[in-house]
């Protein structure tokens, strides 16, 4: 019996040019995971990342022994949010753009789009097709469950792609999936267990390293 731990990047720069890079607070959240690991005496056969900077970043931050010969899988990597709300907002021009910077706001907007990219009633310029998402999500969950004499297997990932994860193995529905994606903690930990190719969820999204008195507020969902 295999157990891998899905983590979510820290914190990124949103609202920034750049949103793929991990902001201060993402790499305080990544530093406190990393000790939680070390203090729980955790070590790593195989650790998996998709190919973005924020997923190397909180790699690096957290466990740079293991950054080096880490396994970079694409199939990780976060479904274009940018890309699918401007293709939302330019197919719907009643709805209101949110203003830069404003992240309750996108992400009302982001929900939205979700929910259109997966009925397939997003049409035009959709960066990534919902069954293209599917299948390299499908190949992501493979490949994390590849080595049966793996123990203990990390994953570094994204919010969208590790709730799409979760959805393979609960059978979610895209709408219950869409809420778990907008409610997942930076740094926030999954963990599963695996035999072969059975899979099974044993909880999710937590954020011990950060629920004290003292670090608290380093909470967040960007």
């Amino acid at each position: 019996m295999g157990q891998i731990l899905l983590v979510r990047h820290g914190q990124a720069s949103f609202g920034a040019d750049n949103y793929d890079q991990l902001s201060d607070t993402g790499n305080r959240q990544s530093r406190l995971l990393g000790a939680h690991f070390r203090e729980r005496g955790l070590r790593f056969d195989r650790v998996l990342l998709g190919s973005m900077q924020r997923h190397a970043q909180t790699l690096e931050a957290a466990l740079p022994e293991a950054a080096s010969s880490a396994e970079v899988v694409p199939e990780l990597n976060e479904y274009d949010f940018h890309g699918l709300v401007a293709c939302y907002l330019e197919q719907y021009a009643d709805v209101e753009r949110p203003a830069r910077g404003d992240a309750r706001a996108f992400y009302r907007v982001l929900r939205l789009a979700l929910g259109a990219w997966a009925d397939g009633s997003l049409r035009d310029g959709v960066p990534e097709s919902w069954a293209g998402f599917q299948q390299r999500i499908r190949r992501a969950l493979g490949a994390m469950t590849a080595d049966p004499r793996a123990g203990q297997v990390l994953v570094v990932s994204s919010g969208g792609a590790i709730c799409a994860v979760i959805r393979e193995v609960l059978g979610l529905t895209v709408e219950q999936m869409i809420m778990l994606n907008l409610q997942m903690a930076n740094t926030g930990v999954s963990r599963m267990i695996f035999k072969g190719d059975k899979v099974r969820l044993q909880s999710w999204n937590g954020v011990p390293h950060l629920d004290h008195p003292d670090t608290e507020e380093l909470i967040s969902y960007t």
